[in-house]
């Protein structure tokens, strides 16, 4: 159990990992929540717009991926046992992931249904949630690119 003098004696390093992981969670809760806007129209006969969670969208998944990544960056946040939490690498590639399909999506929007092609157009939870998983990859890529092992920099293991 995490006393409060542990948490005083965290290095600046582990607090920003802390609080980027932190700031990635809520970048998954953010996503979850842009999930009910609408994601994509269909300008056929008469126009019909699609919600991220929609039932056979490929939206669905750049969702799963960024809501996934968050708990996982939030739970290793708050893991506070030594030698344990802010994992970085696993919600780091989940996020990455989930900006990889939204941008495959935006580009290839046209082209999702043989049927439909061109008819397929982009609303605004598609825009608000591909810069939502590139903000969160670029955040939980921070805490990843700055990790390191404490003992490697304590000036006693220095030679």
């Amino acid at each position: 159990m995490a006393t409060a003098g542990s948490d005083r004696n965290e290095s600046p390093t582990t607090t920003r990992e802390r609080s980027l992981s932190m700031i990635g969670g809520a970048l998954g809760l953010l996503m979850f929540l842009l999930g009910f806007l609408r994601w994509l129209n269909i300008e056929a006969d008469e126009e019909h717009k699609f919600s991220g969670y929609a039932f056979q969208m490929p939206t669905t998944a750049i969702i799963g991926l960024s809501v996934a990544a968050g708990p996982i960056a939030l739970m290793g946040a708050m893991e506070r046992r030594r030698g344990r939490g802010v994992p970085s690498a696993v919600p780091t590639g989940l996020a990455a992931a989930s900006l990889l399909l939204a941008i495959g999506v935006f580009l290839g929007e046209g082209a999702i249904s043989p049927e439909l092609g061109d008819e397929v157009g982009v609303e605004i939870g598609l825009i608000l949630g591909l810069l939502t998983a590139l903000a969160q990859t670029i955040v939980l890529g921070m805490g990843l690119a700055s990790r390191h092992d404490d003992d490697d920099y304590d000036a006693r293991t220095r030679r």
